[in-house]
């Protein structure tokens, strides 16, 4: 009776996740849909980021065994940006759109061989390099003796830029089909196999186990969209290369957008080799407040540039010049209008967020105070992060690759430089004592960190700058068209932030006695005021992007008719994907 009732069960359970599968691969026949979709799973992805981070913070602490983790990232990250830009959405999604059903496959087969060839052969030397790389990026950890085991978690994460690599080319057939939903659910199940890494694999395995959890999801990132592509008649037949041509073409056509990307990433390397010669620990705080800051910028500048890039493309292609800068005007209207006040809140809540989210276990009250002070560095630049993520896509929307990448290989070049400046800076006792009262982490050890933070969003700031300037010089119009939207945002954000503080005084300041229910409650009211003063700032300031935003709202509520148009997003695993965020 007991084996028929399980297999009544298992018969009940199979149509279910078949039809959940199903749902999951149709297709979304709007922008709108295809936007919301995108936009929540990128919430969900941030908000099981955010657990991922707990667990870790839980688990160690800031400390040496996560400074080792994320360093071991360092070179399959830079591998995965650099690779994986050569097989971008951006370029293969318009191939595909110009093929028949054959000739798509002819050409995927062709992208697939040659990447794969390529990604193994990269991956296979950078791992027959590995010791003598990290040993020159992170002496501190030959010396402290955790050379071989950062040598062996780098080796077992570079399958992660191959993986994550093929889920690029898979992703550009599940977005031409429209399948947003298993696009979507992708860094969804990375997350996922990290967080099974931290809880299954690492009291079995120690740090390897760690190591083997990301690549566990970078093959849930690639094997979810496998089963519908090969219903559409994909890979019947081993993969080999068929238009050669095709494969120089897109190669070529790459490469400027890899460098832009690959010089960012080797700039965060450097980053992360200063932070390894600080407090054991500072890379960790590094990474927390880092992977904090992308969460409001996955959801407000990843979602708008990534919503826009095909209007800009179709407007610039077509010669409308005009509606080119104004559709980048708009989104970039919109980034500030989110982002702005959201630095002003972060600046004075990071205390709670860091707690809230990270204060647990080994995570201690000098964890907080330090990743805190990170955080609120890290977000000055928020804006400005969102708005470059825009105009790079604007430029690219253009034809024009040569500005981002030289902005970008300027940007990485100031990083790195400003590093150094500002740690040989802080270790003057007057600048590092007025630091560090600002910012309310007097008598810590490893404030240095912040330089690090302090670098990042400085440069930022100048290379997004630098970036609109060009932009204005080359296309014209763009000032004029966000400045007021500039000038109230700062002035919205002036007064949430003003809200938030006199709740966070009035409700008193967080102590080492705090409970988690407490830290929360404090922060909720403080950032409930502040977002209702900033809501109230915009309404008399008589804002456009406020009104816009409250009539979209009023119309999902009361479900008012819209006209939808047709269906076109692009997203790519390099910009949005795992990699921003470990």
């Amino acid at each position: 009776m007991q084996k028929e009732n399980n297999t009544k069960v298992s018969a009940g359970a199979m149509p279910r996740i078949a039809a959940g599968f199903r749902f999951l691969s149709s297709e979304a026949s709007t922008l709108e849909r295809a936007v919301s979709i995108l936009a929540g799973a990128a919430l969900l992805s941030s908000l099981l980021a955010l657990l991922r981070d707990r667990l870790f913070a839980h688990t160690f602490g800031a400390g040496y065994e996560l400074d080792i983790y994320y360093a071991a990232f360092r070179i399959p990250d830079l591998l995965f940006v650099a690779i994986g830009a050569l097989v971008s959405v951006y370029i293969l999604i318009p191939e595909l759109v110009s093929r028949g059903k054959d000739g798509e496959k002819d050409y995927i087969d062709t992208i697939v061989t040659g990447f794969s060839v390529l990604a193994v052969a990269v991956a296979g030397l950078a791992a027959l390099l590995a010791p003598s790389i990290l040993e020159i990026l992170f002496p501190r950890f030959v010396e402290s003796g955790h050379i071989e085991i950062l040598v062996t978690l780098t080796r077992i994460m570079l399958l992660q830029p191959i993986l994550l690599g093929l889920s690029n080319i898979l992703a550009a057939i599940t977005q031409v089909r429209a399948r947003y939903g298993l696009y979507a659910l992708s860094p969804i199940l990375y997350n996922l196999g990290i967080i099974g890494g931290i809880v299954l694999l690492y009291p079995l395995w120690g740090l390897p186990g760690l190591a083997w959890g990301v690549v566990i999801g970078a093959s849930f990132h690639l094997g979810i969209q496998v089963p519908s592509i090969v219903a559409d008649g994909f890979f019947l037949r081993i993969p080999r290369i068929v238009e050669s041509r095709a494969l120089l073409r897109t190669v070529l056509i790459s490469v400027p957008r890899a460098l832009a990307l690959s010089v960012n990433q080797i700039a965060f390397v450097g980053l992360t080799a200063l932070a390894a010669t600080l407090a054991p620990g500072s890379i960790a705080v590094f990474m927390f407040a880092f992977n904090l800051n992308n969460v409001p910028l996955s959801i407000i500048g990843a979602s708008y540039s990534v919503a826009a890039f095909p209007t800009l493309a179709a407007a610039y292609a077509g010669g409308q010049k005009n509606e080119f800068v104004r559709h980048v005007a708009i989104a970039a209207r919109h980034v500030l209008f989110w982002s702005l006040p959201a630095i002003a809140l972060i600046v004075v809540l990071r205390a709670h967020i860091v707690r809230v989210v990270l204060g647990s276990g080994a995570f201690d009250w000098t964890d907080t105070r330090l990743t805190s002070a990170a955080l609120a560095l890290f977000s000055l630049s928020l804006a400005a992060q969102g708005l470059t993520l825009l105009l790079v896509r604007g430029y690219y929307a253009a034809g024009r690759t040569l500005v981002p990448l030289l902005v970008a290989l300027a940007g990485a070049t100031g990083t790195l430089v400003s590093g150094v400046l500002y740690l040989r800076a802080f270790q003057n006792a007057s600048i590092l004592n007025f630091v560090e009262a600002i910012l309310r982490v007097e008598e810590l050890t490893g404030t240095s960190v912040m330089a690090l933070a302090l670098a990042y969003a400085s440069i930022s700031i100048l290379a997004a700058f630098t970036l609109a300037l060009l932009f204005e010089y080359q296309f014209g119009g763009f000032f004029s068209a966000v400045r007021r939207t500039f000038f109230e945002s700062i002035l919205a954000a002036l007064a949430g932030g003003a809200g938030a503080y006199m709740m966070l005084v009035a409700v008193g300041p967080l102590t080492l006695t705090s409970t988690l229910v407490s830290v929360f409650l404090r922060g909720f009211a403080g950032g409930a005021t502040g977002i209702i003063v900033t809501a109230l700032a915009y309404w008399l300031l008589r804002n456009r992007e406020y009104r816009e935003t409250a009539e979209a709202i009023r119309s999902k509520l009361w479900r008012t008719p819209q006209t939808e148009g047709e269906i076109t997003v692009a997203a790519s695993a390099e910009d949005i994907g795992p990699s921003r965020s470990q």
